[in-house]
């Protein structure tokens, strides 16, 4: 469970269901690529995030400076608009029950709000909870780094969607790896699978894909999910390991009948 420590700060997104992923316009993406990026700890006693991010940027965090800074540090730097931060925060999403935590890449603003701070991109870690542990994402966190920079160098704008639907036509030369809680029930059988997708796909272990990861093995692509709960949203990223390009994107209502994970009907847009 986490301490109660853990960062406050809120930001309500008042838009779409999916919206959860933000992305930045040209312009500001343009002010990114001259700063210097500031890691941000997470106020905890104990952090996935913390025991992983270190690591992770050492190996893939490439396209600015960076350094690493506890919260205190960056109340004290976060009004520079010349100084971009890497932060997780816990947010809230119009309509949707449950808050996540978030990690986002952000400027610095003069007002020192947050919620002012023009983002580069947001993208959702898992639901947050202070009743239980978060869904696992450390294993997969030098991935997630490579997907935020993999947008930033292709700078899409408004066009990030036709830029994903693009990009999914590489997933005919990859094997998609995924753990076994990235499938849900309907899809949990491989043979089933095969019958709607014919491209390579191998249920591995959370080490398996961070290997992959640090490897940047050039076949091999892998699973982001987002939700476990009956009501909740399940949202689903593809992404290669490769280069950190995001090759789908999609989310669902989770019921009974859709359980959390992959779909057979996510199975079959990917060949589309």
């Amino acid at each position: 469970m986490k301490n109660l420590m853990f960062i406050s700060i809120l930001i309500t997104i008042n838009i779409s269901v999916f919206a959860q992923l933000k992305f930045a316009d040209k312009e500001t993406l343009a002010s990114f690529l001259k700063t210097k990026t500031y890691i941000v700890l997470e106020d905890a006693m104990y952090s996935d995030f913390n025991n992983a991010i270190k690591e992770a940027a050492e190996k893939h965090w490439k396209i600015t400076e960076y350094e690493i800074i506890d919260l205190e540090s960056f109340e004290k730097l976060c009004k520079n608009p010349k100084l971009s931060f890497l932060i997780v925060s816990i947010g809230e999403a119009t309509g949707i029950p449950g808050s996540f935590s978030l990690l986002n890449l952000i400027m610095g603003d003069a007002s020192g709000d947050i919620n002012k701070m023009k983002e580069i991109i947001i993208a959702p870690l898992s639901y947050y909870s202070e009743e239980s542990d978060e869904e696992p994402y450390a294993y997969k966190l030098g991935g997630l780094l490579e997907a935020f920079q993999a947008y930033v160098r292709c700078n899409p704008g408004d066009d990030w969607k036709l830029w994903v639907n693009e990009n999914k036509k590489e997933l005919k030369n990859k094997e998609l790896w995924v753990v076994s809680n990235d499938l849900s029930a309907d899809a949990g059988d491989l043979k089933k699978i095969g019958s709607v997708y014919p491209y390579p796909i191998k249920i591995v272990s959370q080490e398996t894909i961070r290997d992959a990861i640090d490897k940047k093995i050039s076949n091999v692509a892998f699973v982001h999910k987002v939700g476990v709960k009956v009501k909740d949203y399940c949202m689903k990223m593809i992404i290669s390991c490769s280069d950190g390009k995001l090759l789908y994107i999609n989310y669902h209502k989770i019921s009974d009948a859709n359980n959390a994970g992959l779909l057979i009907k996510d199975f079959e847009a990917l060949t589309k």
